[in-house]
């Protein structure tokens, strides 16, 4: 159960623009969880000073889609509650702006009408009597508030089923404790709901014990469940999201859809100088569709400029009028500031560029398998995801197709660059395979 609150500045009469997002969670090592978001719109100062903000902070703040991976891993099985309508709405707005479907059902604590406003109403002003709105005390204090109001709605609904409801038994003792996907089927054996764990057992127990029961699932549909055990995390993850996009089950709401990924495409500027645009692709072509979110883009230009000692404002790294930082902060010389000849410039660049478009590379990550005598394995090529697989640590390997006879193919997405970006941090380099 994820509680969220995000703060904004007032600009006119009815825009709010995001610059706080604070999370509160009883299973958080520190309950509450900050983070920074640079405001989009432009304020101008006396609004930072009227709201009592550090405006050079804030304008430091990295954009959304810095934290937006973080924030899907720890919403990924909770509850989110939040304290209106407006409130979810507001964050829904700003995974759209990186292209994430953050299509889900939300929690709302006061729902509209005279007595849901007249409760949020009374909370603000009482907080606001001690507190700045936009201060971190004010957030902290607020969502303490909601997690208090929810308990209460806990408790009664608790009496209610304990008077008037059944709960159905499951037998989840035969269930492993192991890294896994579960499905759960109707009566007319379709699946209407996916979900990992890494304990199935105790996962399964807490979708039917009492506190689960506030979730969007109507449980009393579920007929039979089926598991199936991937010995680790990452591929259950994996699994999990192959699953929902080619089954769409009823009651899941994240993940269903892909997102447009972004391409590298050339272009020139009005002084003939070769540069890279970053672009939404939205239609078929022959290019990998590696590309899921901005900040992958940017890391790949990244490497490709500072390997070819190329212009950081012609490969979209900078936007700036005047010269790139090679000149200003590295004093090098550099086209932008006509320290090297266009004609020069752009032969080196198109070398590079069909060097960069031709560069294969593959890599198969070593995984816990799902028993002692097996490894499993999450196979890239050129930094796109392949699929999985599980081979014996028995069979003889000689190259890497011995092992990707095994491979288990799978398509490409928004969630499965996000999924295997926390793979490439935990996964220790002796059990990577570069190919």
């Amino acid at each position: 159960m994820v509680f969220i609150y995000i703060q904004t500045i007032k600009l006119g009469a009815k825009t709010k623009v995001p610059f706080r997002l604070m999370l509160f969670s009883e299973d958080f090592p520190q309950e509450f969880m900050v983070f920074p978001i640079r405001p989009e719109a432009v304020i101008p100062k006396k609004v930072y000073l009227l709201n009592g903000l550090d405006r050079l902070a804030l304008l430091a703040a990295g954009p959304f889609c810095n934290v937006a991976d973080e924030l899907i891993d720890l919403f990924r099985e909770q509850q989110l509650l939040f304290s209106e309508k407006e409130q979810f709405n507001l964050l829904k707005s700003q995974f759209r702006t990186i292209g994430y479907n953050f299509n889900l059902k939300p929690t709302i604590l006061w729902a509209a009408g005279s007595k849901g406003n007249r409760n949020l109403e009374d909370l603000e002003e009482a907080i606001s009597a001690q507190h700045l709105p936009t201060s971190i005390a004010f957030a902290e204090v607020f969502l303490k508030a909601m997690a208090k109001s929810t308990s209460q709605q806990s408790r009664e609904l608790e009496d209610y089923k304990a008077t008037h409801l059944k709960l159905e038994s499951y037998e989840l003792s035969k269930y492993s404790r192991s890294p896994g996907v579960y499905f759960f089927l109707n009566a007319k054996e379709e699946v209407i709901y996916v979900g990992k764990a890494k304990n199935i057992r105790k996962r399964l127990q807490s979708h039917f014990s009492n506190a689960e029961k506030q979730s969007t699932i109507d449980y009393s549909q579920v007929e039979d469940i089926q598991v199936e055990y991937t010995g680790n995390d990452i591929i259950a993850q994996l699994v999990e999201s192959d699953n929902i996009k080619s089954l769409k089950p009823l009651y899941n709401s994240q993940q269903i859809t892909n997102p447009d990924p972004f391409i590298i495409t050339l272009a020139t500027t009005a002084k003939g100088i070769a540069k890279i645009k970053i672009t939404r692709k939205e239609f078929e072509d022959s290019l990998p569709e590696k590309y899921f979110n901005r900040s992958s883009v940017v890391a790949a230009l990244k490497d490709f400029c500072e390997e070819n000692k190329l212009c950081r404002k012609h490969c979209a790294l900078e936007t700036v009028k005047g010269p790139c930082s090679n000149v200003t902060k590295r004093g090098l010389a550099c086209v932008c500031a006509g320290g090297e000849g266009v004609e020069d410039y752009n032969k080196r660049f198109q070398v590079a560029f069909d060097a960069f478009r031709r560069k294969t590379t593959r890599k198969i990550y070593k995984l816990k398998g799902r028993n002692e005598l097996e490894d499993a394995f999450v196979y890239e090529l050129n930094g796109i995801y392949e699929g999985y697989g599980y081979i014996e640590r028995a069979m003889n390997i000689s190259n890497y197709n011995d092992i990707l006879g095994h491979l288990v193919r799978q398509n490409n997405n928004y969630d499965t660059t996000r999924i295997l970006s926390s793979l490439a941090k935990t996964v220790r380099e002796k059990d990577v395979l570069y190919v």
